[in-house]
């Protein structure tokens, strides 16, 4: 069963698999309500799912300090009371097992009261039919961008260390951005199978300005025909063991050196797989696969600057599931964007990167609950 949770292990920082929702009058009374949402891309199927947490939290209350303080005086006491938290938790599997996860939904989410459920991206359409017949439910289909930017804009402003930007070579390799009100306008490259490039300038004011056929579709696809691997994971963790200089062209590999005139370093890429056509001999796995990823993150890279400049934006966030954590990708991301703008354009990653259709979706379906909702608690009041 290829079922797993829905962020990764980056360095030492355990990402978490959940995030915990705001106190905000849509997230309450969701126990009867859509209590999950589903975003099916070309390659994986995203859930988001809802749930409460109850925990004790320790409550200290003072007295009059003013009194005088003697050793028998308590000017203070602590009591124990009981919280519940909303949270919304994650899950992804791969489109060949959709029926696997449609079980999982049917087992763990679906009750009397559900009658609905969210879904967006393409395999909205694509398997709604399968949806609605394995789980006895309406498909609700919702725009893929709008619920894409919706599940980012609602992370950027309410989850604590969201966003972040990776120094590979710093101190901390993870520098995290707080949260803050005024996010716009900003540019998200969604890296999915293929790169959608959109500029957001408000709430519900965005425009796909661009996108690329070259993504994670193109290294997992590539990746399989090349190392005979078909697990995306695997691809990326022989990516990490590989060597791409035994399989790229650089430039000193051209001129011996840098290029001093033109600002080119001798370790710069000159040409991806440009060894290949001219050494007669066999490549291992792992540097054909560092190769592959180091092309298309850097591709991706250049294409994210472009249109940037092009926009004036100096904020360019990474979504999709393409990234997942990987040291190897953010850091080439992240040297290609500041090559290009000389560190005028900064990149930041997402802990949350592939669920942002997912949440889009979900919150959708909460705010039409909170909705139907309303007009009952205001019936009950006037009681």
């Amino acid at each position: 069963m290829a079922l797993s949770g829905g962020t990764t292990d980056r360095g030492s920082h355990s990402m978490d698999k959940s995030i915990t929702l705001p106190p905000d009058e849509i997230f309450r009374n969701l126990e009867n309500a859509k209590m999950f949402a589903i975003d099916i891309g070309g390659s994986l199927t995203k859930l988001a799912y809802y749930s409460t947490v109850q925990h004790k939290v320790a409550k200290v209350r003072s007295f009059d300090h003013s009194a005088k303080e003697t050793d028998g005086d308590l000017l203070y006491e602590i009591s124990v009371q009981e919280e519940i938290t909303a949270r919304l938790h994650f899950i992804k599997f791969e489109n060949a097992y959709i029926e696997t996860c449609l079980d999982f939904i049917k087992d763990h989410l679906v009750n009397t009261e559900t009658k609905v459920i969210k879904a967006t991206g393409g395999g909205a359409y694509k398997f709604k039919d399968l949806v609605e017949k394995k789980l006895k439910l309406k498909v609700d289909k919702e725009d893929e961008m709008t619920c894409l930017i919706k599940g980012c804009n609602f992370v950027l402003k309410n989850i604590p260390h969201e966003a972040f930007v990776y120094a590979k070579h710093a101190d901390s390799e993870f520098r995290f951005q707080n949260t803050h009100p005024d996010i716009f306008p900003y540019l998200l490259i969604n890296i999915g199978s293929g790169v959608s490039i959109v500029k957001v300038e408000a709430e519900d004011k965005f425009e796909r300005i661009g996108g690329s056929s070259i993504g994670g579709g193109t290294f997992w696809g590539l990746g399989a025909l090349l190392t005979k691997t078909k697990r995306f994971d695997e691809l990326l963790q022989l990516a990490s063991k590989g060597q791409h200089t035994n399989v790229d062209m650089l430039v000193k590999d051209i001129y011996g050196g840098a290029y001093g005139s033109l600002g080119l370093t001798g370790n710069l890429i000159a040409s991806s797989f440009g060894k290949s056509a001219t050494t007669d001999k066999e490549f291992s796995k792992e540097d054909m696969a560092k190769s592959l990823l180091h092309m298309i993150s850097n591709d991706i890279g250049q294409l994210a600057c472009l249109y940037a400049k092009l926009h004036n934006l100096t904020r360019v966030y990474f979504g999709g599931f393409f990234i997942r954590g990987h040291p190897v990708t953010m850091h080439t991301i992240t040297y290609s964007i500041n090559f290009f703008t000389k560190g005028e354009v900064q990149a930041l990653f997402l802990r949350h990167e592939g669920y942002l259709g997912a949440i889009g979706a979900f919150l959708k379906g909460a705010e039409e609950d909170s909705k139907l909702l309303r007009p009952n608690k205001v019936l009950l009041l006037s009681h």
